[in-house]
C-alpha cells in the first residue's frame, strides 16, 4: 500500500472516530461511483452526511499548501455532490443531506524497527461546507470552501 494511502485511510478513520464520538452513525465508507467518490456517510438525526476527509501533516513542509480542506476545489465538490446524488437514487432517504468536509491533522513517528506511526493532532469538522451544484437535487450554487 502506498504511503499516500495509508495516510488517506488513517485520516479516514480519525474522521470516522471523531463523527462516532459526536453521535454520528457512520452507514458507508468510500462510496465508490463512476463520477466521484465519498469518504464517508453517516447519519445524524434527521440528517445524511456526505462527508470528504482531507489530512495532512501538522508540519511546515505540509502545512505551506494551506489548510486541508482547501484541496476541496470546485472539481472535488462537483465529484462530491455528484456521487452524493448517486448514493440518494440508489438509497432513497426522507433525511436531509449535507456535505461536510473533515480535516485532519496528524503527526508521524518512527519506532526503533522503523515501523511509521501516526497520531492525531487537531481535528476541524465544517459542516455544511459547501452545497452541490444547480445541476443536482440540492438546488444550490456551489461555493468555495475557505
Amino acid at each position: 500500500m502506498t504511503d499516500n494511502r495509508t495516510k488517506g485511510l488513517f485520516g479516514e478513520q480519525a474522521a470516522a472516530d471523531l463523527l462516532v464520538s459526536k453521535g454520528y452513525r457512520i452507514v458507508k465508507r468510500n462510496y465508490y461511483t463512476r463520477g466521484g467518490e465519498i469518504d464517508i456517510i453517516a447519519e445524524n438525526g434527521k440528517v445524511i452526511v456526505f462527508c470528504e476527509v482531507k489530512a495532512r501533516r501538522n508540519d511546515e513542509s505540509s502545512l505551506q499548501y494551506g489548510r486541508p480542506a482547501s484541496a476541496v476545489g470546485k472539481r472535488k465538490q462537483e465529484s462530491v455532490a455528484e456521487a452524493a446524488q448517486t448514493y440518494l437514487c440508489e438509497h432513497p432517504s426522507e433525511l436531509l443531506p449535507r456535505i461536510d468536509v473533515i480535516e485532519i491533522y496528524f503527526s508521524t513517528f518512527t519506532d526503533i524497527e522503523g515501523g511509521i506511526w501516526y497520531a492525531v493532532d487537531k481535528t476541524e469538522h465544517f459542516e455544511n461546507a459547501f452545497f452541490a451544484s444547480s445541476r443536482s437535487r440540492f438546488g444550490q450554487r456551489d461555493r468555495r470552501l475557505l
